[in-house]
């Protein structure tokens, strides 16, 4: 999950030559640029970032800066009400890497109501809940994630890493500490009834990770409830993270 922040908007690239993107900070290309192009630019300055931290030139911290810089020039043109509704799934996940939340919000809402099946409404639902978060309607993002709660098994996948490393950190320190520590607490149990192919690359990589998720859901949850002052609640989390570990050892 190291830069999860970003997975989101790079898409992968490959096969055939590709002409030259057009500018997005053309005038004349305003409200037509393709979300590929961007997606494909943010990923080029990631990719120019990260080499530079390779070679200690950069720290991380400031590749992030970096590529979230690029992000925002890329759609400081860009007319959010002229962007078709089945491409606002995408323009939003670049607004979100350029932490611009209120086109977030925007275009992820847009793209939740015309979501055709529930992978779709899941990481349309998850992506919103992140925006409002950061917007500080803290109850609104709790509300709006647990709404994919009831989501069939093969779709629960992307909830627990969203809730745990998206949303919390981001609506943290507003006075809903236990509502937090709840909503981990429920995604945890999102996570333990995923169903995933295990003979894929990313059913493996799904149950690799998982056990480290969960440790990770359950130790934020406890310091969440100890921040409310529920330490009978953060007790519990703490001996449910333990007897987790305990019997994944055991396996």
């Amino acid at each position: 999950m190291r830069y999860a922040w970003l997975a989101g908007v790079l898409l992968v690239v490959g096969g055939c030559k590709v002409a030259p993107p057009p500018d997005p900070n053309d005038p004349s290309e305003v409200g037509v640029v393709a979300p590929e192009v961007l997606d494909r630019a943010v990923k080029w300055a990631w990719d120019a970032a990260s080499a530079r931290v390779e070679t200690g030139e950069i720290s991380e911290a400031q590749a992030q800066a970096y590529t979230r810089k690029r992000a925002d020039d890329l759609v400081s043109h860009v007319q959010v009400g002229k962007v078709p509704d089945e491409q606002a799934f995408a323009y939003g996940q670049v607004f979100r890497t350029a932490q611009r939340w209120k086109e977030a919000e925007i275009l992820f809402r847009r793209a939740l109501a015309v979501a055709k099946n529930d992978d779709a409404r899941v990481n349309s639902s998850l992506r919103l809940a992140q925006a409002l978060a950061h917007l500080r309607r803290v109850d609104e993002a709790i509300q709006v994630a647990r709404g994919v709660f009831g989501v069939p098994d093969q779709e629960t996948a992307p909830i627990l890493p969203a809730v745990l490393y998206e949303i919390v950190p981001a609506a943290q320190n507003q006075n809903k500490d236990k509502e937090l520590a709840d909503l981990l607490v429920a995604a945890i149990r999102q996570h333990e009834r995923t169903i995933v192919n295990e003979n894929t690359e990313a059913g493996k990589a799904f149950f690799m990770a998982k056990p480290a998720h969960i440790a990770r859901a359950w130790r934020a949850a406890a310091a969440l409830y100890r921040r409310a002052g529920r330490d009978d609640l953060a007790g519990q989390a703490t001996q449910r993270r333990l007897g987790a570990a305990q019997k994944e050892i055991r396996v």
